[in-house]
């Protein structure tokens, strides 16, 4: 009957197999412990707070390395400029010292082509080379000074300003570029509220200051001439105001004189 049921169950289950009972007289194998994984290390408060003062510290290294090298860059450039602008301007002082002494040779030359044949100009055609001469000696003067002291500037301007009859309307100053930097600051230091105009045609160390109506020609070519003009005129008045010599006396003969008779 077991044969019978062995055979209808493999009828009815071709694929199955047979239970073996298992092998108990060999050991099973043993599998291997896993390894215990390694310990992470959790950083502690201050480790935190001393990592964090690292970058910090690192950030700002790097910061102040390239602040330092643009501010480098920045001041060797402005170095340049200052450097260029002072080459410009001892440039423009030869080209000007240099057309002064031409100036003056030519105005010696020929007042000494004058005074070489006196009979051939009058006194009259001799002044106005003369004030030239003058002039021209009195500016290299001034701009030698100039150049020396820049900060004369402000005197002029203080003195201009005293000029002006009313102070209620702004102020407008034409000045030479390069005295504008000195008399801003001398302006701020003094409190004056003045507006600017660079001009180049007026020559360093003058300015024109105009004030609704007021206009103060303190240029430095209007000073001079001005000057030059009231040296000229005190010379010139005593000359004027000499008494003119007596005319020679006539003898007249008193009408009852006899006439000397040669006979």
């Amino acid at each position: 009957m077991n044969r019978s049921r062995s055979g209808l169950a493999e009828q009815m289950f071709p694929d199955a197999q047979r239970w073996m009972p298992p092998d108990v007289t060999t050991p099973p194998l043993c599998e291997p412990e896993p390894e215990p994984e390694p310990l992470v290390h959790r950083p502690t408060a201050d480790e935190l707070a001393a990592i964090e003062e690292a970058a910090r510290a690192a950030g700002a290294e790097a910061g102040f390395e390239a602040g330092y090298r643009e501010g480098l860059e920045q001041a060797l450039q402005e170095a340049g400029e200052e450097r260029d602008a002072r080459l410009a301007r001892e440039t423009e002082l030869r080209t000007l010292q240099e057309a002064t002494l031409q100036e003056t040779i030519a105005a010696l030359e020929g007042i000494a082509a004058d005074l070489a044949d006196p009979l051939a100009r009058s006194a009259d055609d001799l002044e106005p080379e003369l004030l030239m001469l003058v002039e021209t000696l009195a500016k290299r003067v001034v701009m030698d000074e100039l150049r020396q002291r820049p900060d004369l500037i402000a005197r002029v301007l203080r003195q201009a300003l005293a000029q002006l009859p009313s102070r209620n309307r702004p102020l407008r100053v034409h000045v030479h570029p390069d005295d504008q930097a000195i008399l801003d600051a001398y302006a701020n230091s003094i409190g004056e509220s003045l507006t600017w105009l660079a001009d180049p045609a007026i020559e360093r160390g003058g300015c024109l200051i105009e004030s609704g109506a007021s206009r103060i020609d303190a240029r430095l070519e209007t000073r001079l001439r001005q000057s030059i003009d009231a040296i000229w005129g005190e010379l010139a008045q005593p000359m004027e105001s000499a008494p003119a010599e007596p005319p020679e006396a006539q003898m007249e003969v008193p009408p009852e004189a006899p006439l000397e008779n040669d006979a």
